[in-house]
């Protein structure tokens, strides 16, 4: 028992000492003048995204002849979170000067101090003025700010909108996509076809995951946490949502449950409706292949709230214990990367959301736009400041799947709402105070 201890006490050190080490910056010999200066971009971007994305850098690189990008992919986003962890504890730490990051990521990484915020280059040689930086959405700005220091910069994002097959719901009675949460409700059920006992047709597609929760609660204006982080989603509102879910399921089915996509079942006319991501738009044009005439609408909200939408996807930073030489270079990088220019260019050839409110004033914007309403009514919901992201805490992850099993729960076991909401709201609270004892 003593030598296990004696073993444990040593891997406890090794590690405290790898993580001090990893934290620390690199030591490197200072750059040589006319030396080129190598970033690496780590990323999960692939397909055409990452066409783009090569294109930019080969335009950076022509205008920027000293400094070279090596765009590394590393896999799905859990496996560059994985990487990037590992990269952080060998000694010495080999990650990348830049990578697209979450925010519950980021978190974690300015508590261990390895971030270097963007806001540290706004007033340099290739700043960012006052009014540039006014131009990023403000939803945006503030979820990338951390202890009052904007940190990281926003790249990819989406937004969270009704699909809904319009010929279905006209044949059920209806002109315009519901509105109001009973409306939704009223829709789903009327556009439920069945053929005797089976059912031909389900109202609404859903996944029994956390974002079937999120995306509804903060249409009716919930919030998770109060100002003091405590959480506070085991209310009335949050109640109603599951009970919603949970009543169009049983006793009687209304809803296609299933953890896959949902663009080919959309396209199948086995689902009327379904709630997902704007980055679902052109798996679902090619899944319909013009079969019916489709549209997306804000989530419906419930009579009365003030909603808001949920917003994902992934922001870039800057690592500190990069040279300076690198970290400057790299800053430079991501000012052209977000520039309205070539955020237009993003957002057009990808289908993600306006990161700046200027983007809607480029002309290439005004056409696309106008040729992909869809699209419009999403990014219309952005720019006006109707997104809403999760909190950037670094057990959100956790916290995540416990919403998911609650949900789970609700579709799949017909458990009570109200019961399942307590329970996740005090896992959800034993998560926050771990972090915070473990942070002393």
């Amino acid at each position: 028992m003593r030598n296990r201890l004696l073993k444990f006490r040593s891997l406890v050190f090794l590690s405290s000492i790898a993580y001090v080490l990893s934290a620390a910056p690199i030591a490197v010999a200072q750059q040589s003048a006319g030396e080129k200066t190598t970033i690496q971009f780590w990323h999960y971007f692939g397909g055409d995204h990452i066409k783009t994305m090569k294109e930019f850098i080969a335009e950076f690189e022509a205008q920027n002849p000293d400094i070279k990008v090596e765009p590394v992919f590393q896999g799905r986003p859990n496996e560059l979170s994985q990487k990037l962890q590992s990269s952080f504890a060998t000694t010495p730490a080999n990650n990348p000067a830049i990578a697209t990051v979450y925010e519950n990521w980021t978190s974690d990484y300015v508590a261990k101090g390895l971030m270097d915020p963007v806001e540290n280059y706004f007033d340099g040689t290739d700043g960012l003025s006052k009014e540039e930086q006014a131009d990023f959405v403000a939803t945006f700005r503030e979820a990338n700010t951390w202890n009052g220091k904007w940190t990281t910069m926003p790249f990819n994002k989406s937004i969270y909108v009704l699909y809904v097959n319009m010929d279905r719901l006209k044949k059920a009675g209806f002109t315009t996509a519901p509105r109001t949460l009973s409306e939704l409700k009223e829709a789903v059920i009327k556009c439920t076809e069945r053929d005797g006992a089976r059912v031909k047709t389900y109202g609404i597609g859903v996944n029994p995951q956390s974002e079937a929760f999120t995306t509804l609660y903060y249409a009716a204006g919930g919030e998770y946490l109060d100002a003091q982080n405590n959480p506070i989603f085991a209310n009335p509102t949050g109640e109603a949502v599951l009970n919603f879910w949970r009543e169009l399921q049983f006793p009687t089915k209304h809803l296609y449950v299933t953890t896959d996509y949902m663009d080919a079942p959309f396209g199948n006319e086995m689902i009327a409706m379904f709630i997902y991501s704007s980055a679902s738009f052109p798996y679902n044009e090619r899944s319909v292949k013009n079969k019916f005439e489709w549209a997306v609408a804000p989530i419906p909200a419930m009579e009365g709230k003030e909603p808001r939408y949920l917003m994902q996807g992934t922001n870039i930073g800057i690592f500190k214990n990069r040279p300076e030489n690198e970290r400057k270079a790299a800053w430079k990088f991501l000012k052209f990367l977000t520039s309205p220019k070539n955020c237009v260019t993003w957002a057009t050839r990808t289908g993600y959301m306006p990161i700046r409110y200027s983007m809607l004033k480029d002309p290439r914007m005004i056409e696309y736009m106008e040729k992909n309403p869809r699209y419009a009514v999403a990014a219309n919901l952005v720019v006006s400041n109707k997104g809403k992201q999760e909190p950037s805490l670094a057990v959100w992850e956790g916290i995540r799947q416990d919403l998911s099993r609650m949900v789970d729960d609700v579709l799949n076991r017909n458990a009570d709402p109200k019961k399942v909401l307590e329970e996740t709201q005090k896992k959800t609270a034993e998560r926050l105070q771990r972090a915070q004892g473990e942070k002393k």
